[in-house]
């Protein structure tokens, strides 16, 4: 998935949707809790496609 120009990602690629789990950690989402919690993910679409460059890091955010 991904922009026309910009980030993208694989999520078939090993570790891909890690990267969006930790941007959206970064952002305040918490794992452990059981209740339902609406994103807008593709804010964190081109975080976690940058973090995967190497080109920064999930505190970066």
């Amino acid at each position: 998935m991904g922009y026309i120009r910009g980030g993208s990602l694989n999520l078939h690629e090993p570790g891909a949707v890690r990267a969006l789990l930790d941007m959206a950690s970064a952002r305040g989402w918490q794992r452990g809790q059981r209740r339902a919690v609406e994103i807008d993910g593709w804010p964190l679409l081109e975080a976690a496609a940058a973090t995967r460059a190497g080109s920064i890091g999930p505190a970066d955010f």
